[in-house]
């Protein structure tokens, strides 16, 4: 388990389909499900801030912008995470105190999925500036989060001693322990998410935004005796996407980066999108029915260009008979280990774990120490598979090779290989030879 460092709330999920159905396609199914959900969860919300066309416009890029469908059926937390800010932000932006404390429960969920959920209390902040919300509306909805987060830092300080070690130790990860990387990959990342069309929607959407903050500025200035107003949907507007700015800026200054770690920008980036879309499509309807035809034809031409891909995976075969090859592995340790055997590794060690059924120690976390402590670490007899450096395709670590090394396993009492496949050898351990 890495509950020492991840959230636990997708795992207790995952772990709920197995207990039915002990396969892969159970946890594919729990994904599924909750990803999908995000796109029900993105209506609702712009519905009710927006109308329904703005609503529809954002499901629609949530549910077919192929690179949120490609991180939608990856067994990670960003996406689920995702479904459960949209679900937060919909119930607070109901009436009734029930609504703010639900929301709250939705964050702490949220958080439990993916801690750097929690930047989402940023956004309910934002709403107390703009005149959306209420000191009594977020103090609810702390109550809910809270309530949703306690159990699981009771757990903690009894497991760790401390209520926030795993989220301490998650940061030290991403901040301390891993190489960093530049910040361009984000800037490029940004692109790689989003289609062009979806940015120029956005940039429509963020001039009228500033073109009507401009005319309220102006009437005030020029002491008009009822300057125009920024109504609630845009001042909605304009804090969701000073959320998007304000968390994007944070993720560039972690050192640790990954694409998908930009899913949360889906939120105001869709919704932004689909307010330029329906700006957009209310200009056109003021046109000749030559202009709606030609708006259409585009429309269909942008749409099967950037969005087709999203459908590629259908064409493939629905089931892959193709084995991966750390799956060999796992599969020899399941025929040759005993229940007892521990499995340690330093690389791919949550497929073994998944795949073995043995209980299995990553030594990744002792990279920095492995000399002093991998023998306290290492204290029970079982399994270690050893990768070599070449077929290592992704390390995050700072540590450019990885340890224990060839020259230790050879020359340490102790390991005995037992099986070479090419890309890995599985050693024999037993501590103190």
């Amino acid at each position: 388990d890495e509950f020492h460092h991840r959230p636990p709330l997708l795992s207790v999920l995952y772990a709920g389909a197995f207990a039915l159905w002990h396969d892969i396609y159970a946890a594919q199914m729990v994904q599924g499900l909750a990803t999908t959900l995000g796109v029900l969860f993105g209506f609702l919300y712009a519905r009710r801030a927006f109308g329904v066309r703005v609503a529809l416009g954002c499901a629609l890029f949530l549910a077919f912008t192929p690179y949120l469908v490609f991180i939608s059926w990856q067994l990670l937390t960003d996406m689920p995470a995702v479904t459960l800010l949209l679900g937060a932000m919909w119930l607070f932006d109901r009436t009734g105190a029930r609504w703010a404390l639900a929301a709250g429960v939705m964050v702490g969920l949220a958080i439990l999925t993916r801690y750097t959920s929690g930047f989402v209390l940023l956004y309910f902040g934002l709403l107390l500036v703009a005149g959306l919300s209420s000191w009594l509306r977020l103090l609810l909805l702390g109550i809910g989060a809270g309530v949703a987060v306690a159990p699981y830092l009771v757990w903690s300080k009894l497991t760790f001693g401390g209520f926030l070690y795993p989220m301490e130790h998650a940061r030290n990860i991403v901040t301390l322990w891993t190489a960093p990387v530049p910040g361009r990959l984000y800037w490029e990342g940004l692109f790689q998410v989003f289609p062009i069309s979806v940015w120029l929607l956005l940039l429509l959407a963020l001039a009228l935004l500033v073109r009507q903050i401009a005319a309220s500025a102006r009437g005030r200035r020029g002491a008009q005796a009822a300057p125009p107003a920024v109504d609630g949907p845009s001042r909605l507007l304009a804090a969701l996407l000073a959320w998007g700015a304000a968390y994007f800026a944070y993720m560039l200054s972690v050192p640790h980066k990954e694409v998908r770690y930009l899913a949360p920008l889906a939120i105001p980036v869709c919704v932004a999108a689909a307010v330029g879309l329906d700006a957009l499509l209310a200009r056109l309807e003021r046109g000749g029915k030559g202009v709606k035809g030609a708006a259409l034809a585009v429309t269909a031409l942008v749409a099967v260009l950037e969005f087709a891909p999203g459908f590629r995976k259908l064409g493939y075969p629905w089931v892959e008979n193709w084995e991966w090859p750390t799956v060999r592995v796992a599969g020899w340790l399941a025929r040759h280990s005993a229940p007892g055997d521990v499995i340690y590794a330093v690389h791919d060690f949550p497929v073994l774990a998944f795949y073995s059924g043995r209980k299995t120690v990553p030594l990744l976390p002792i990279q920095d120490q492995f000399a002093a402590r991998w023998r306290a670490v290492m204290d029970r007899p079982g399994y270690f598979v050893h990768f070599r450096p070449e077929g290592v395709k992704e390390n995050h670590g700072i540590y450019r090779v990885l340890l224990p090394g060839r020259a230790f396993l050879d020359n340490t009492p102790g390991f005995a290989p037992v099986a070479d496949f090419g890309f890995a050898i599985v050693y024999r351990y037993r501590p103190g030879g």
